[in-house]
C-alpha cells in the first residue's frame, strides 16, 4: 500500500473504530441521564442568572478569554504509529497527502467546542447589550479561519521546533485570539483587520519555516500516543482496557499520608492500599478530578436541590470507581508474598474510601459557604456526600475472586 491517501484512508476507519468500541461502554443509560439532568440543570441555572446579570459584567472579556481558549488547543491528530519511522521514508516526499487529511480531521473534529462554547455565550452577550446579529455572524466567520489557521501554526511550530515551547506558541495565539475575538465583539473595525493580519502572517512564518526541516517523526508519533493513550484511561473508567499502560508518580509530597510499615502489625493492607491510591496517576486524578467538579458545583449552583442531586451523583462516582479501582490491579500483588485474610484487604478498601469521601464532603463544605453563607445548606451538602458514599462503600459487591 505506497498511495499515502489509501494509509490514511484505513487508519481513519480503525480509528473510528476503536472509538466506537469503547464509546458504547461511556455513554451508557446511567450516564446519558446524569449528563441530561446536569445539562437541563444547569441551563435553567444559566437562564435564571441572565434574567439578573448585572449591566457591568465582563461578558465581552470572558467570552474573549474562553474562545480563545478552546481555538487556541488544536494538537494535531495524526494517526502515526512507530514503524512509519522506517515504512514513510520511502515516501517522505508525498507525506504532505498524508498530513493534509491529517489536518483537515484536526479542524473538524475540534471545531465544535469554540462554537458550543460561543452558542452558550451569545445569551449573556445579548443580555448585557453586547454586539449585534451581524456581529455575532462575522464573528461566527472569524472563529472557523482563526480556527483552521491555528491548526496549521501549531502543526507547523512543532514541525519546526521538534515540540520544544510548545506553550510559548500557544500563548501568543492566546493573546492573539482573545484581542481579536475582544475588539470583534466591541465592533473595532480599526484594529480587527491589524490582529487578522498579525495571525495569517504568524501562519505563514511558520509554515515558511517548515521547509527548512525534516519531518519529526519521532516527536508526533510520541504526541499520536500519548493523545491516545489518554482516551484510553478515560474509556477505562467505564470498561477494562486490555493494552492501557498505566502511569505511576512518587508525589513524595503526600508520603505523610501512608506512615511507614511496622513489622507485626496488621496493617500491611492498608499501607499498600494507600501507596497503590497516591501513587496511580489514574486512580488518584480520578477522585481530585470528580472532586473539583463537585467544589465547583457547590460554588456556582444556587439552587439547593440541584445541588444536592449534583454533589451526590458525583459522590457516588467517586465511591463506586475507587472501590473497583483499588480491587482491580495485577495479577500479582505484593501482600502476595505473605498472605492475610481478605477481609483485612476488603476493610482496608472501605476505610480509604471512606476517608477520601470524607475529605470530599469537607472540601465542599467549605465551597458551599461560599454561596449559601452561613446557613445549613452546606452541612447538609456535605452529609448528602457522606451519606451517599457510605452506602455505595457498604452496598458495593465483592468481586467473585475475593468471596
Amino acid at each position: 500500500m505506497n498511495n499515502l491517501r489509501e494509509i490514511w484512508g484505513a487508519r481513519f476507519i480503525h480509528y473510528v473504530t476503536e472509538l466506537q468500541k469503547y464509546m458504547k461502554y461511556v455513554f451508557t443509560g446511567h450516564l446519558v441521564f446524569v449528563l441530561v439532568f446536569t445539562i437541563g440543570a444547569a441551563g435553567y441555572s444559566y437562564s435564571e442568572w441572565l434574567k439578573d446579570v448585572p449591566a457591568d459584567f465582563p461578558a465581552v472579556l470572558l467570552t474573549a478569554i474562553l474562545l480563545a481558549a478552546t481555538i487556541t488547543l488544536s494538537l494535531p491528530v495524526t494517526l502515526l504509529k512507530p514503524a512509519d519511522t522506517v515504512y514513510f521514508l520511502p515516501l517522505e516526499k508525498k507525506l504532505h497527502s498524508y498530513m493534509s487529511r491529517s489536518l483537515r480531521w484536526t479542524f473538524f473534529s475540534q471545531l465544535p467546542l469554540p462554537f458550543l462554547v460561543y452558542l452558550v455565550a451569545l445569551p449573556l452577550l445579548t443580555a448585557t447589550g453586547t454586539g449585534s446579529k451581524q456581529e455575532f455572524i462575522w464573528i461566527a466567520v472569524l472563529l472557523l479561519v482563526v480556527k483552521w489557521l491555528f491548526v496549521e501554526a501549531e502543526y507547523s511550530y512543532r514541525y519546526v521546533k521538534n515540540g520544544q515551547g510548545a506553550w510559548v506558541d500557544r500563548t501568543i495565539r492566546f493573546v492573539l485570539a482573545g484581542a481579536l475575538v475582544y475588539a470583534g465583539l466591541l465592533g473595532n473595525v480599526l484594529v480587527v483587520p491589524i490582529l487578522a493580519v498579525l495571525i495569517v502572517a504568524y501562519n505563514l512564518y511558520w509554515r515558511s519555516k517548515r521547509k527548512e526541516k525534516p519531518f519529526p517523526y519521532d516527536h508526533f508519533i510520541a504526541l499520536e500516543q500519548n493523545r491516545m493513550m489518554r482516551f484510553y484511561r478515560f474509556a477505562n473508567y467505564f470498561t477494562d482496557v486490555p493494552h492501557l499502560k498505566g502511569s505511576v508518580s512518587r508525589r513524595g509530597w503526600l508520603g505523610f499520608i501512608m506512615g511507614h510499615p511496622t513489622f507485626g502489625r496488621t496493617v500491611s493492607q492498608s499501607y499498600l492500599l494507600k501507596r497503590t491510591f497516591i501513587r496511580t496517576d489514574d486512580i488518584f486524578f480520578l477522585w481530585v478530578r470528580l472532586t473539583v467538579l463537585s467544589v465547583l458545583g457547590a460554588f456556582f449552583i444556587p439552587f439547593p436541590i440541584v445541588a444536592f442531586l449534583f454533589a451526590g451523583a458525583l459522590a457516588f462516582a467517586s465511591a463506586v470507581q475507587l472501590i473497583h479501582a483499588l480491587r482491580a490491579g495485577d495479577e500479582f500483588r505484593m501482600d502476595m508474598l505473605f498472605p492475610e485474610k481478605e477481609i483485612r484487604r476488603t476493610l482496608a478498601i472501605r476505610k480509604i474510601v471512606r476517608t477520601v469521601q470524607q475529605i470530599q464532603a469537607l472540601a465542599v463544605t467549605i465551597a458551599a459557604f461560599f454561596l449559601y453563607g452561613g446557613s445549613v445548606t452546606p452541612i447538609l451538602l456535605g452529609a448528602v456526600i457522606l451519606i451517599i458514599s457510605e452506602a455505595t462503600i457498604r452496598l458495593t459487591g465483592e468481586k467473585k475472586e475475593y468471596d
